[in-house]
């Protein structure tokens, strides 16, 4: 039976041979030589053509709400913006399909009717167009404008600015072909610049350069005039209710950009025989290194000086102290000595929705004294977010009023990925195609895409024209107003852990961290730039360095070295619970607040997979197993804890009456039943990775939070919460 087998999978070999070599000497040389001339215009067609079914269907936690559009404007200027990648490798591909022979010597192919041209661009644009106004409708359902449904008025609109789009480009063709000093300038420029192979740029009978190069040129123009209006309308600023281009639309810029330049970069240099790619990599390498181009986050000077040796900041007990007051008079002695510490996890908007929802929640279930009992919070990368606008609206007694509870959840899951969009399609792109110096020319308030998305998480905050920094919240720590935060982010050069915090920690190479005060002494940042260095999740926002001063060191998010944000908490505790430190605690509420779901076996297997596990099979075992080991630590974390804790008391009783009652209470993002929003039809959980969250991925956080506050977790903490407070 074996052999069979094995003799059968030899025949389907030796046939799959048979038919790829056959192919190959069958087809006619020419075919395979305008494959490889025309391979940029053939990749981002398909790449045109695939996206959406890749976004829905393949990649839908990363791509999916990229297409799902909020507004008639982006919708219009999405479907503009494919119209335009459409176009741009439409007229690629007739510039190599018409002068390749002249160019290159392969045999000539029939002439394209212009018709063609249009309708092929218009086939390429199609797929975007049906996937968000297929994807936009339960987002925009129920709006409606003259009886008619927003989407359809974006649809129509975006329609309509691409044909004044096609009506530009037209124009500007017959202008320029007036225009006899430009057309001789221009003819004179293409002179010098292919001198040195000027086949396939002229036409050998009159002289003039070949239509498809002016087209291409014309494209250019109109390109440009399109690129910088969506540049001045949509460049971010603290204006929140601005109208926002969708991150899709920058999408489509970049697509047609890179169709024109590499498709025409292509065309001359193969002519060479010199990979365009090698020549990019060399120019842009050089660039980078000549004008030391890096990404920067921005500091500034501190009125406080050599934070490191302030002993007001390495003062702890003083400020956990004031916070346990923060309380009142009317409170028992154990309810002043208890302490609440939470966890906030990774996991991009998702995480910052859930964060942010759960705190409220519990303020909301306990009152404000739970609120009031939070010492310290831990938080990483997208949970760092949640926290930061949850700590922007604490008022003096210690916890934000009821009124904000609904503005703190808005502005935590607010989409961040448009002006993430907006940097990368320009001082990104900038940057990126050997033009380091634009960014500090044109957008010097906006060097890259990372310094955008703060600036779009300030316009969320209480007071966007004012910023907060670390010492705003030094200062509100020590008036005991709000938890001492951690933002834990990962120094790229060593792998230690950065803890972000007003307050000093100092630094440990046997528990691998440094805290900011230690490393920049001198120094200060926005809470968002904290925020951004802890939620530096990758290619979202890049890895980047202080702007001034020493060290420079890289900074990455914080996922790296620990999701949970656990271990920074639990070496806190196990500093602050020890009887030397004096602080009398009594009672320690421990929260992990968990983006993601309690991690289980699963009954779905992968087939005829082997080439996808080969490939991707180490990226996939890295996202797979990195929750269920920090769960698992975790809880090993906690009993060795309680266990150190009770060791320690029975030793002191005898000279002191301490006992810390020490409470460990998980909390996971719901279940398939509770949040279904979030899951597939097989039952995977699937957040959204992208910076973006849809109204009801929205809802599905509230409603999962209701559903999961009468189960067993939510119930102890209030039980729990209960009796400590009769007592």
């Amino acid at each position: 039976m074996e052999g069979t087998k094995i003799m059968k999978n030899i025949f389907v070999w030796l046939f799959f041979v048979f038919i790829v070599v056959t192919g190959w000497l069958l087809t006619p040389v020419s075919f395979w030589k305008y494959i490889f001339f025309l391979r940029v215009p053939i990749v981002m067609g398909l790449l045109l053509i695939l996206l959406p079914a890749i976004a829905e269907f393949l990649l839908p936690a990363m791509l999916k709400n990229l297409f799902v559009m909020r507004g008639v404007f982006q919708m219009a200027f999405t479907i503009l913006g494919a119209t335009v990648a459409g176009i741009a490798v439409t007229l690629v591909n007739l510039i190599i399909w018409e002068n390749a022979p002249a160019r290159f010597g392969v045999a000539s192919l029939p002439a394209i009717p212009v018709f063609w041209d249009y309708g092929v661009a218009i086939a390429l644009a199609l797929p975007t167009t049906a996937a968000i106004t297929d994807l936009s409708q339960e987002e925009m359902e129920g709006e409606k404008w003259q009886g008619i449904e927003k989407r359809w008025w974006g649809f129509f609109l975006g329609i309509s600015l691409s044909l004044v789009f096609l009506f530009l480009f037209n124009w500007i063709y017959a202008w320029l072909t007036n225009q006899k000093f430009l057309s001789e300038v221009l003819s004179q420029l293409l002179v010098f610049v292919t001198k040195n192979a000027p086949e396939g740029y002229f036409n050998p009978g009159t002289g003039n350069i070949e239509n498809a190069h002016v087209n291409a040129f014309v494209f250019f123009l109109s390109l440009l005039v399109v690129y910088g209006v969506i540049f001045k309308l949509y460049k971010p600023d603290l204006q929140q209710k601005k109208g926002k281009a969708a991150a899709l639309t920058y999408v489509m810029l970049l697509i047609a950009i890179a169709s024109l330049f590499l498709g025409s970069l292509t065309f001359y240099f193969d002519y060479f025989r010199v990979s365009v790619l090698f020549f990019w990599l060399l120019i842009s390498f050089g660039m980078y290194w000549l004008f030391q181009v890096d990404h920067f986050f921005t500091l500034k000077p501190d009125q406080r000086q050599n934070k490191h040796h302030d002993p007001e900041l390495q003062d702890w007990k003083k400020v956990i102290n004031k916070r346990l007051e923060n309380r009142g008079a009317y409170s028992t002695e154990k309810q002043q000595r208890t302490m609440v510490i939470v966890c906030a996890s990774g996991g991009g908007i998702q995480a910052a929705g859930w964060t942010t929802q759960v705190l409220t929640g519990l303020q909301e279930l306990l009152g404000e004294s739970f609120t009031q009992a939070i010492t310290l919070i831990s938080a990483v990368s997208g949970g760092a977010v949640g926290t930061m606008y949850y700590l922007d609206r604490f008022e003096s007694h210690g916890f934000p009023p009821h009124s904000q509870l609904e503005n703190i959840f808005k502005s935590a899951t607010e989409d961040g990925l448009d002006a993430v969009g907006w940097g990368l399609a320009y001082p990104d792109l900038w940057r990126m195609i050997g033009l380091p110096l634009f960014p500090s020319i044109l957008t010097p308030e906006i060097s890259d895409r990372g310094i955008a998305l703060e600036l779009n998480w300030q316009g969320e905050m209480e007071q966007p024209h004012h910023p907060k920094t670390l010492a705003t919240w030094r200062e509100q720590i020590f008036q005991g107003e709000i938890p001492i935060p951690i933002f834990n982010a990962t120094l790229v050069e060593d792998g230690f852990r950065l803890l972000i915090t007003p307050m000093t920690l100092g630094s440990s190479s046997d528990l691998k961290y440094f805290d900011f005060n230690s490393l920049y002494s001198n120094y200060d940042i926005d809470v968002v730039t904290a925020a951004r260095l802890s939620a530096t999740f990758p290619y979202v926002s890049p890895i980047c360095r202080g702007n001034q001063g020493d060290p420079k060191y890289h900074i990455a998010d914080g996922g790296f070295f620990d999701n949970s944000g656990f271990v920074t908490a639990v070496q806190w505790l196990n500093q602050w619970l020890n009887p030397k430190e004096e602080l009398n605690i009594k009672r320690v509420l421990l929260l992990q607040i968990n983006a993601f779901p309690p991690s289980s076996p699963t009954n779905q297997f992968s087939k005829n997979s082997g080439w996808l596990m080969t490939t991707l099979g180490p990226l996939l075992t890295v996202l797979q197993v990195r929750d269920s080991i920090l769960n698992s630590r975790n809880l090993t974390e906690v009993e060795l804890l309680q266990k150190q804790w009770q060791e320690v008391n029975v030793l002191e009783q005898i000279c002191r009456e301490q006992q810390i009652e020490l409470e460990y209470f998980p909390i996971f993002f719901p279940s398939q039943e509770e949040a279904p929003a979030f899951y597939n039809q097989q039952g995977d959980y699937q957040p959204p990775l992208s910076w973006n969250l849809t109204t009801k991925e929205k809802n599905a956080i509230k409603d999962g939070w209701k559903a999961i506050t009468n189960k067993e977790t939510i119930q102890a903490i209030k039980n729990l919460w209960q009796r400590w407070e009769m007592d």
